[in-house]
């Protein structure tokens, strides 16, 4: 376990913390209970070597790599405490036995980032420890959204710096909240990083992979990041493909203001990247064709959207936690989207390691055999791309309140039902380009049925997640309109083929809605009426866990490498 260093950030009192499934209070369905049960949760996570061909690098390059892998530990270290301060003394929360009950607890807090399990609804796995904090570590645990809300109304010049994505908020000794830039609560850490892009710089060839760690070096320290945004979206011709700062809000359920750190490091696959880049032509007029009015469509934005198919070799931070990411859509910044647009990252070794390992098991093992047998790598692979162009599709801003984005709007709400949108839109978006000549029925067919396997690959990823809840909420629309059906005597579930197409666009207008009208409420009630995992679902829920893995748990073998170059 990586040390975390010393952040200024006060440390949670720590009791003595032993692992639930060591305490013998819990039965075998609660956190812990009998023997074994954190190696069975362990076994969750099927063990996969990630590596790639070094030879494919030079002396500068292998070098640019070690630094940009130095500088991703930092970012590991900062994620750690933004996840929860508590993980300032991480080493004394853990058990420290050689017996392999206390070898898996300690490996599955470094799966978790923490003592509570991801995958089910953030139960903790370690005694003594309460309920996860729904802010994580960007607030006080003991405040609440109230409290927050109450202030700003009291002190409304403090409403920018409590609402900024990169600042945590302190309570004082006297009770009252301030807010710390992430420049200053985490200045060891980024001081540390920014010197290792300035040294990765010094050794890259490509100007443009230059210029951009040179910029996002300075960001670190400023916590401004437009202009390394807008370089990081110029890269060009570059071997390397490092993505590195503060992204997504997931972590914090309180708001859903505050970003985390996280890195990737891939290496290009130029001539998959050209091939597929054929699919941002299309995007103005999938914009056009949103099932929604008109007046809540972005018709004049930068459609601009580069497309990296990568090797992953490389991550940290928030990506690690729990569940592995797949691909990304980035930046956020609506700023840099209107002018640059965004870029779509397909992490296609993770992808092919996902496909094998779960969810081909999965649709055989959910769906009725006729459809199971045409799960294939190409349709899903096609799908998830088209979820991240959806991430580029719909209101970025809440129509009649300018200068409002749906994640301000949405705030704790947000991130689910984004994600749910970019898979209902971005289905949707294949249906239009298969009407266009682009794919063929079948191939569109293998969507349809692959999307239904793979609702239950992220439900199983905790419905306190954000995938996992977006997919649930879908499921459960598609099956309400028949789009699913379910045979009571095998148990399994189809695809109704014809109903499907116009559930999947009715379902995609009612998440673009929620986000151009800015619906809090709305999605409230939506989540309420959509997330509950059903009798029928809870069963083949209960049979993959018998035999499927729920995720992949990756080694980076760059690790090793590095100690030769």
């Amino acid at each position: 376990m990586r040390s975390i260093g010393s952040v200024p950030i006060a440390a949670v009192a720590v009791a003595a913390f032993l692992p639930l499934a060591c305490a013998g209070e819990s039965g075998p369905e609660e956190a812990g209970g009998d023997s074994g049960e954190m190696q069975s949760r362990l076994e969750q996570f099927a063990p996969v070597a990630l590596g790639f061909d070094e030879s494919m690098l030079d002396a500068d390059q292998r070098r640019v790599i070690r630094e940009l892998v130095e500088a991703s530990g930092h970012l590991d270290d900062i994620f750690k405490l933004q996840a929860w301060r508590g993980n300032a003394d991480a080493d004394e929360l853990v058990p420290k036995g050689d017996d392999p009950e206390s070898a898996a607890t300690r490996e599955y807090y470094d799966i978790m980032y923490g003592p509570w399990d991801r995958l089910t609804g953030e139960e903790p796995f370690l005694e003594g420890v309460g309920d996860k904090p729904h802010g994580a570590g960007f607030y006080p645990e003991d405040m609440t959204r109230e409290e927050f809300q109450e202030w700003i109304a009291a002190n409304p010049d403090d409403e920018a710096t409590f609402k900024s994505e990169t600042t945590l908020i302190h309570r004082t000794e006297g009770g009252e909240l301030v807010a710390e830039p992430y420049r200053v609560a985490y200045a060891s850490h980024l001081e540390a990083a920014s010197e290792n892009l300035l040294a990765a710089a010094e050794r890259a060839t490509n100007a443009s992979l230059k210029r951009f760690l040179e910029l996002r070096a300075g960001a670190l320290l400023s916590d401004d990041f437009y202009d390394s945004e807008v370089a990081w979206m110029r890269l060009n011709d570059n071997l390397i493909e490092p993505t590195l700062g503060p992204y997504e809000n997931y972590e914090d359920q309180l708001f859903g203001y505050k970003i985390s750190y996280e890195s990737f490091i891939g290496l290009k696959d130029p001539v998959e990247s050209e091939r597929l880049a054929g699919l941002v032509e299309s995007l103005p007029a999938l914009e056009a064709a949103l099932p929604i009015p008109d007046e809540h469509k972005y018709l004049d934005r930068s459609f601009v959207s580069p497309i990296s198919v990568v090797t992953l070799i490389y991550a940290s931070g928030e990506t690690r936690a729990g569940i592995q990411t797949i691909a990304f859509n980035l930046p956020n910044d609506p700023r840099v989207r209107e002018g640059e647009g965004s870029k779509k990252v397909m992490l296609r070794n993770v992808i092919d390691a996902k496909f094998e390992t779960i969810l081909k098991p999965i649709a055989e093992r959910v769906l009725v055999p006729e459809q199971a047998a045409k799960i294939s790598v190409d349709p899903y692979f096609t799908r998830v791309l088209m979820h991240e162009l959806a991430h580029g599709l719909g209101p970025d801003y809440v129509t009649d309140q300018p200068g409002l984005t749906a994640r301000q709007a949405l705030q704790d709400r947000y991130a689910a039902m984004e994600e749910a949108k970019a898979d209902a839109v971005g289905t949707n978006s294949l249906r239009i380009l298969t009407r266009q000549g682009l794919y063929d029925e079948a191939f569109l067919e293998e969507v349809y049925i692959d999307h239904v396997a793979d609702m239950f690959r992220c439900v199983r990823f905790g419905i306190t997640e954000a995938h996992g809840l977006g997919c649930l909420t879908q499921f459960n629309f598609l099956r309400e309109r028949g789009a699913i059906t379910y045979d009571e005597d095998t148990g399994l579930f189809a695809a109704d083929l014809e109903i499907i197409p116009v559930a999947i666009a009715e379902m995609a207008h009612v998440y673009l809605m929620m986000q151009a009208t800015g619906d809090y409420d709305g999605a409230g009630a939506f989540v309420e009426k959509y997330g509950t995992i059903s009798p029928e679902m809870q069963g083949a829920l209960d049979r993959l866990a018998e035999t499927v893995p729920v995720d992949i748990r990756p080694s980076y073998q760059v690790e090793e490498m590095m100690a030769d170059w």
